[in-house]
């Protein structure tokens, strides 16, 4: 059992290094980008949350045969989704719910004489200012990698009293 622990292990890893240095970056893209940008956010309340916000706008509509799949930075992965508001605008969220009431409690329960580390390593090894948007091209996953990723500022949000009648 403990050997077959150790080959399934080897073989993720193999599988995963094998998928990182196969992953080539497309030179250009058929479609403009005119700004990526993350932007993290505090809901202003007391165990209200927390996130990061990611934004992809575009210049001009995409093409009929693409669609934008994902994004990478830091070593985060986050699907993208078109705002319904400006077809220009893609999203990505990810929101910090270590600090709200509704947090789902997990826990792996590891034997005493066990003390493993579970390691999950990001898809791309990337800088501060660097992303890597996933596309769907015809069907086939496409990958193009940005170096003008930037942060903007968070944006102020009042805190106010709840209206109580």
């Amino acid at each position: 059992m403990k050997s077959f622990k150790l080959f399934l292990l080897y073989s993720v890893l193999v599988c995963s290094i094998t998928n990182c240095a196969s992953q080539k970056f497309e030179k250009e893209v058929p479609f403009s980008i005119d700004e990526v940008y993350v932007q993290h956010w505090n809901s202003g309340v007391k165990m209200g949350g927390s996130g990061t916000n990611i934004f992809v706008s575009l210049k001009d509509n995409l093409p009929s045969s693409i669609s934008l799949d994902s994004i990478y930075f830091g070593t985060n992965q986050l699907k993208l989704i078109q705002d319904s508001h400006n077809p220009l605008l893609f999203m990505g969220r990810q929101i910090d719910r270590s600090k709200r009431n509704d947090a789902p409690i997990s826990a792996v329960v590891m034997p005493k004489n066990e003390t493993k580390e579970i390691v999950v390593q990001p898809k791309f090894q990337l800088l501060k200012n660097e992303c890597v948007i996933g596309f769907k091209q015809l069907g086939k996953v496409n990958y193009f990698k940005l170096e003008t990723l930037y942060t903007k500022q968070t944006p102020f949000i009042p805190q106010a009293k709840p209206n109580r009648q």
